[in-house]
C-alpha cells in the first residue's frame, strides 16, 4: 500500500548540503524580481507564519544562492537553521504586515565566493580568493594546527511590506552557520579529521564576519537604509540527533555599515533519552512515556525526543517512534494507546509524536501549548 506523504510547510524550502569543500547543490538562478507582478498568498495559516511573496500570483522566488554551503553535518542542522532565522525575524519584522521572501540579493557565485579561505588570487580549486570570509590556508594539516573554517553558510531571507500597488523590501534577515567543529580531509578522498573550535573563538570570528557582512551588503543597490539583523547560529556536530541553535544576534539601522548591540539567545536543544548523568522532572516524565508505550509494544526501534529549551525553561518537545510493524490494525491501537499515556508527558508545551515505520509515517499526534487534548491522524 503506497503511503501518503505528509509536506509541512515552511516559509522556505530546506538548503541542500555537502562536506568539504564549497559545494553549489542547487545552480539553477532566479528570476529577477522586478520582473512580472509580485503578489502575496491570501491565506496566513497563523500569526507564526510569513505570508510569501510570489511572482505573477503563482511563482515561489528561490533564492539564487539556494544550496551553496560549505558544510552543514546534517538534515537537522538545515532544518534548525532555517526556520530559527524565521522565528527570529518576528521580532524587528511582524508577521502581521511583513511578508516573507527567500534572499535574492546574495547570488550563487557571491555566497560560494564568501564562504571560502581568504587568499590574494581566486583558486577554483578551494574556492578561496579576495572575498573569502574564513582564515587562509596557513599549510598546516593537524587538527591543533591548522586554520580551521569557522563560516559553514550563508541564509539570506528577505521582508517586504505593501507599497501602493507593489511590496518594498522593509527588513533584510542573515544567518551565519558556524562550526563548532571544522571537519576536514589531508588529502583527496581520505580519511576524515576535524579540528574543534571553542564557544570564545567562533562567536568572535562570527561577530567580525557578520559586521563584514552588513559592509558589503550596503554597497548594493536599494540597501542604504534598509534594517539588516543578523543572527549566529552554531551547528551540532555530526554525532548528534539534535539539531544546532541561534545563540546572538543583532541589528544594523539607520545605513550602518556594522551591527549594534549583540543579544545573547539562550537556547539549549537536548536529546532525550542521554546519559548525561542529570535529572529533570521532564526527563523523567519522557522515561516514563517511553518504557509505558514500549511495554505494549515491545519490537519498537526507537523512541527519542528532542527537548526545546529557552532561557532555561522547556518550550516544546518532539517525539519520534520508530517500529517495525505497519498493520492497519495494529497502528490504530498504537496510536490510541499513546494517546492515552501522553499524560505522563510534560504540561502546557506544544508536543509532537511521530510514528514511523519503513514504509514511512505512520500516525501524527500534535497538541498546542496549555491544551490537554492531542490531535490526531492515522495515514492509510
Amino acid at each position: 500500500m503506497n503511503k501518503k506523504i505528509i509536506a509541512l510547510l515552511g516559509a522556505c524550502l530546506i538548503l541542500l548540503s555537502a562536506c568539504g569543500n564549497v559545494t553549489n547543490t542547487n545552480t539553477e538562478t532566479n528570476s529577477d524580481s522586478s520582473k512580472g507582478t509580485e503578489k502575496v498568498t491570501k491565506t496566513q495559516l497563523s500569526k507564526d507564519y510569513y505570508r510569501v511573496v510570489m511572482k505573477n500570483d503563482k511563482e515561489y522566488q528561490t533564492s539564487p544562492s539556494r544550496g551553496v554551503s560549505l558544510s552543514l553535518n546534517s538534515g537537522y542542522n538545515m532544518k534548525a537553521f532555517e526556520s530559527g532565522l524565521i522565528g527570529l525575524s518576528q521580532t524587528p519584522f511582524p508577521t502581521d504586515n511583513n511578508y516573507f521572501r527567500e534572499g535574492q540579493l546574495i547570488d550563487s557565485a557571491t555566497a560560494k565566493s564568501w564562504i571560502g579561505r581568504k587568499a590574494e588570487v581566486e583558486d577554483p580549486n578551494s574556492s578561496a580568493g579576495p572575498n573569502g570570509l574564513n582564515p587562509p590556508d596557513n599549510g598546516q594539516i593537524e587538527p591543533d594546527t591548522r586554520a580551521p573554517r569557522y563560516l559553514a553558510q550563508i541564509l539570506e531571507q528577505n521582508y517586504m511590506v505593501k507599497d501602493g500597488d507593489n511590496y518594498k523590501l522593509s527588513g533584510v534577515s542573515i544567518g551565519l552557520a558556524l562550526n563548532s567543529v571544522d571537519y576536514y580531509q589531508k588529502v583527496l578522498y581520505g580519511a576524515e579529521f576535524q579540528t574543534p573550535i571553542s564557544r570564545a573563538d567562533f562567536e568572535a570570528k562570527g561577530k567580525e564576519i557578520a559586521n563584514e557582512v552588513v559592509a558589503r551588503l550596503r554597497k548594493k543597490d536599494g540597501m542604504g537604509n534598509v534594517p539588516i539583523m543578523v543572527a549566529l547560529f552554531e551547528q551540532s556536530a555530526k554525532d548528534t540527533l539534535a539539531g544546532g541553535v541561534y545563540f546572538a544576534s543583532a541589528m544594523s539601522e539607520n545605513g550602518s555599515t556594522t551591527v549594534g548591540e549583540w543579544s545573547a539567545i539562550n537556547d539549549q536543544k537536548i536529546i532525550f533519552p542521554n546519559n548525561d548523568g542529570k535529572s529533570s522532572e521532564e526527563k523523567t516524565n519522557f522515561d516514563n512515556f517511553k518504557n509505558s508505550i514500549q511495554s505494549f509494544f515491545p519490537n519498537l526501534s526507537g523512541v527519542t525526543a528532542e527537548a526545546y529549551y529557552q532561557n532555561n525553561q522547556l518550550s516544546k518537545m518532539a517525539i519520534k517512534i520508530t517500529t517495525q510493524f505497519y498493520g492497519e490494525s495494529e497502528i490504530i491501537s498504537f496510536t490510541q494507546f499513546i494517546a492515552d499515556k501522553t499524560s505522563l508527558l510534560p504540561a502546557t508545551i506544544p508536543i509532537e509524536i511521530t510514528v514511523n515505520s519503513m514504509e514511512g509515517i505512520e500516525a501524527f499526534l500534535s497538541r498546542d501549548a496549555n491544551t490537554t487534548e492531542f490531535k490526531y491522524h492515522i495515514f492509510d
